[in-house]
């Protein structure tokens, strides 16, 4: 009977574990089992570092929560742990960390920036899963590929089921850029700070325009648009028939013969012109360059499609944009003429990005940096003139140099694709965390597969020095100058510079608590880098600030005056009540900013004081009945994915930049339901003022915005949630 006993429950332990074992994959492949079967090997699109203004060093995204896979160490037990030909292990929650970290951004941003549903972050986690997976086998049998696909739908499965609350509706969700190919986007709106296109040729025409404006993109279906929505409305043309009849600003961008579109109207640079970009590809936003001159440059890197890494690059700057686009041709060619530079080029990588190299030939490169090159995976970084037409054999692909170092070789540096990778003037900077374990015993694996680590803390950073091509049309040399290994948790992420100085490796990062947030330091110029804390001063005393100024990006910028400030710009907002009124016609929004400054070359324990702050409030009135419009009705709370004014005007894009006659940055805040009247808050002392007060139009339909500003000047405000009601 004993052994009948012993039996029995061995049988009941074996079926247990089969069960426990293969009940998941069985499941996920039956729920989706028609989900894509890729075959072409590419990389997934990485995440992207956008700069939106010429002083803007970084960008400090993902509300201080960090970014990872968001799954327990135990489940690493569900996933395929087996070797690779290196006898090394992949877990899931490092396996993956590539595709989290853009879901991560994808479920608390995607949705303000890019439109993007709960849906389409998912489907887009389980293709870069899946082409993960492809590429950072764990077994070296091709059959591996199909446990890769359940793998990557085991992924989809768990943030299907248990992420639906961690989705950010437009009740939480804010605008922030981190996509290189938003192929799933129907559509979206960006906007660039740049200096003024013409104001330093025609001083006196332009007198009263600022010395920076805001240019707008809309890009709908790669369909692209751009409009100037703070510059003065003056024509950049007088009506004529006469093609000869060039004006100064036309000029001033190589025309020397005014095209039909161009006779016989009377163009604004606050008109909307579109943007004849080559089309049947996706368009991202653009780059936004500033070169050693103080030229800006904005650059489109557009994917035909994910099956390849071909890319087309076109450049241009804000007095082309505004004047006149029209190619002659309906190519991604510099024979297409006559104004945009464009080239098609393999960059071998899929989110190629563009960089000055001080002593090249050419103004612009296109880079990356790929293990996709050689066929041991050995880290290369990859180049190629981004305005140079494409002459001979393979000249329409970048050329490689591969790092000798063994740290990153034979797939070393896999890792350099999971974080934000920054471009300085003849240096790019990676973070690559680790995603592979060595086993060197049965009892390691178990450990590792069931205690993995959540954080994925280990890794490098990589400095990459780049300077001129040594020979025409080669590539352009580069070198590591600096490994960095590091031991960091990925809850700091993203970490992001505080300088456009070459030499300086100081990083910060924001950290969210249950109540606060906290401003951290990563100093990677020192031996074993570690997370310092950076202090915050008002009123001649420490303040601590509240967890919801983490919720908007962060910007960091570095003046360049003759003595260089670094500021820290932060923003919050939230709907309010307003009483006394229909709330079906009205609606009511708190917006709060917040600036801290130090001198640039200041010791990092230096604290940052604060400089000005303000307190908003911006009211939306408009007509009732209209309520399927978004600009026509309140939120409601049980609907979030439902916009409305005030919803989109809290998640909305902030900018900084000199956009009034006096000194001092400004603040600019985009309105998706007044496109052409964002509001601008011109500096005043130690606050803001809102440049005016009042926008929109009394109807037919009525549409109305107010906003008052006063000064925000009390710790004990900041430091606790915005109020939720008037006051």
């Amino acid at each position: 009977m004993f052994r009948k006993v012993i039996l029995w429950s061995v049988a009941l332990i074996v079926v247990a574990v089969l069960v426990f074992a293969y009940l998941p994959s069985f499941i996920a492949d039956s729920i989706y089992r028609n989900v894509d079967d890729i075959t072409d090997g590419e990389m997934p699109a990485t995440i992207t570092a956008f700069q939106s203004g010429p002083d803007v060093v970084s960008t400090i995204g993902g509300s201080g929560e960090g970014l990872n896979c968001s799954l327990p160490p135990w489940a690493n037990i569900f996933f395929d742990g087996g070797r690779d030909s290196d006898q090394k292990r992949h877990l899931v929650l490092q396996r993956f960390r590539q595709a989290c970290v853009f879901h991560d951004l994808c479920y608390r941003h995607g949705l303000a920036t890019y439109g993007y549903n709960q849906n389409d972050c998912d489907r887009i986690l389980q293709n870069a899963a899946f082409r993960l997976c492809l590429y950072i086998r764990n077994g070296s049998q091709e059959s591996s590929a199909a446990r890769c696909q359940t793998d990557s739908k085991m992924v989809l499965a768990g943030v299907s089921l248990g992420g639906y609350d961690a989705f950010r509706g437009w009740d939480r969700s804010t605008y922030f850029e981190f996509d290189s190919d938003p192929s799933r986007s129907n559509g979206f709106l960006v906007s660039r700070v740049v200096n003024h296109p013409f104001k330093s040729i025609l001083p006196a025409k332009y007198a009263n325009d600022p010395d920076q404006v805001i240019l707008m993109f809309e890009n709908l279906r790669s369909n692209l648009a751009v409009t100037c929505i703070t510059c003065a409305n003056v024509p950049v043309l007088e009506w004529t028939t006469d093609p000869n009849a060039v004006s100064a600003e036309l000029s001033s961008v190589g025309v020397t013969r005014l095209p039909d579109v161009l006779l016989r109207r009377v163009p604004m640079l606050t008109e909307t012109m579109p943007v004849w970009l080559p089309p049947r590809r996706r368009h991202a936003a653009p780059h936004l360059l500033v070169d050693g001159a103080g030229r800006d440059h904005l650059i489109w890197m557009s994917r035909n499609n994910p099956e390849n890494s071909v890319s087309c690059i076109v450049g241009a700057d804000a007095a082309r944009l505004l004047t006149n686009t029209l190619p002659t041709r309906d190519l991604c060619s510099i024979d297409a003429g006559p104004s945009l530079t464009r080239v098609e080029i393999d960059m071998f990588a899929s989110s190629p990005l563009p960089m000055e190299v001080p002593g090249s030939p050419d103004i612009i490169y296109a880079t990356s940096i790929s293990p996709q090159k050689t066929k041991e995976h050995h880290l290369s970084f990859c180049s190629r003139s981004a305005s140079r037409k494409v002459e001979g054999t393979d000249d329409d692909r970048s050329k490689c140099v591969t790092f000798p170092e063994t740290e990153v070789r034979d797939g070393s540096g896999l890792g350099a694709f999971q974080s934000f990778p920054f471009v300085r003037p003849g240096q790019q900077i990676y973070f690559a965390r680790d995603i592979a374990q060595r086993t060197d015993s049965p009892l390691t694996a178990i450990w590792q597969r069931a205690f993995g680590n959540t954080f994925s803390p280990e890794g490098a950073l990589l400095v990459i020095d780049v300077a001129a091509p040594l020979a025409a049309k080669g590539p352009l040399s580069a070198k590591l100058k600096k490994i960095v290994r590091f031991n960091i948790d990925d809850r700091f992420d993203p970490m992001m510079p505080i300088t456009r100085k070459v030499d300086d490796l100081r990083f910060l990062s924001l950290e969210a608590s249950k109540s606060n947030v906290h401003l951290r330091t990563i100093d990677f110029a020192r031996d074993n880098p570690s997370v310092g804390n950076v202090r915050l001063t008002m009123g001649n005393g420490d303040v601590e600030l509240d967890r919801s100024w983490a919720e908007r990006p962060m910007l960091v910028l570095e003046t360049r005056d003759a003595r260089p400030r670094t500021k820290l710009v932060f923003s919050r907002g939230e709907i309010a009540i307003e009483p006394g009124k229909p709330t079906a016609t009205t609606e009511a929004l708190k917006l709060e900013t917040l600036v801290f400054e130090r001198d640039a070359a200041a010791p990092s324990n230096t604290p940052f004081v604060k400089s000005a702050g303000a307190a908003c409030r911006i009211v939306y009135e408009f007509e009732a009945g209209r309520t399927d419009w978004p600009c026509y009705r309140v939120f409601d709370p049980d609907r979030t994915m439902r916009a409305s004014p005030a919803t989109r005007m809290r998640a909305s894009q902030m900018l900084v930049g000199r956009f009034t006659q006096g000194a001092g940055h400004g603040i600019a805040f985009p309105d998706l339901c007044l496109k052409s009247e964002p509001i601008i808050l011109a500096p005043q002392g130690s606050t803001f003022v809102p440049v005016s007060e009042t926008a929109g139009w009394k109807g037919p339909p009525r549409f109305q915005r107010t906003i008052t500003c006063e000064p925000l000047d009390a710790a004990a405000v900041v430091s606790r949630p915005i109020a939720q009601t008037a006051p």
